[in-house]
Order: structure tokens, then sequence, then C-alpha cells
């Protein structure tokens, strides 16, 4: 969770800009929004229910899950305006995140 907060408070600046930030995550649209809400982000929550997106971009870990399900992937990723991949990060511990000062400099970059 720290995550998320430290990447909304870097990312800041970028939104001002006309970066637009967007979580996407396996949860419910009502469980996400009650965590954006409690850390006060200011992005918003993709629901991934059935991890469409996150198989459509190769982020499935197939059986990752506690209980043998499939689970996402964390990944960070910078599109520029034309939906093109400039920065991507990926992680095979759901708990380790790139550094938020990092995904900024990509930002930046576009």
């Amino acid at each position: 969770m720290a995550e998320l907060q430290g990447l909304g408070a870097q990312l800041s600046e970028a939104e001002r800009a006309g970066v637009e930030i967007v979580a996407v995550s396996p949860d419910p649209n009502e469980r996400s929004q009650k965590l954006a809400e409690g850390l006060r982000l200011g992005f918003r929550f993709l629901a991934d229910r059935d991890l469409a997106v996150a198989r459509r971009y190769g982020l499935v870990h197939a059986g990752g899950g506690p209980d043998g399900q499939d689970v996402p992937r964390p990944a960070t990723v910078v599109l520029d305006r034309d939906g093109v991949v400039r920065w991507f990060s990926i992680s095979r511990n759901f708990q380790v995140r790139p550094d938020p000062d990092d995904v900024l400099r990509a930002v930046r970059a576009l």
C-alpha cells in the first residue's frame, strides 16, 4: 500500500501536466475505492476481476495464488499518448515495486 501512496505523491506533478495514472487491480471496485479513499489516492482504479488485462499483457502468474489460482504479477507501465510502452517494470514478488522516482523519471522523459 505504501508504494501506491509514494507513487501517487511523486506523480502528482505529472498529473498536473496531463499524465493519467490508472491502477489495475483484481479486487472489486468497491474494495479499490475504499483503499483509494483511505490512502487519499487521486488516481483511478480499474477492476480486472477476470485478469483479462493482465492476461493481455502477459502479466499472469499461473497458479501463483494462495489456493493455486492465477494472480496478476505486479507491474508498472508508462505509456505515451499513442499507447506505446516507454518504460516497464515487473516483479516476481507482489511486495516489490519500482522506486517512484524511477517512474517519475520515465514520465518526465515522455
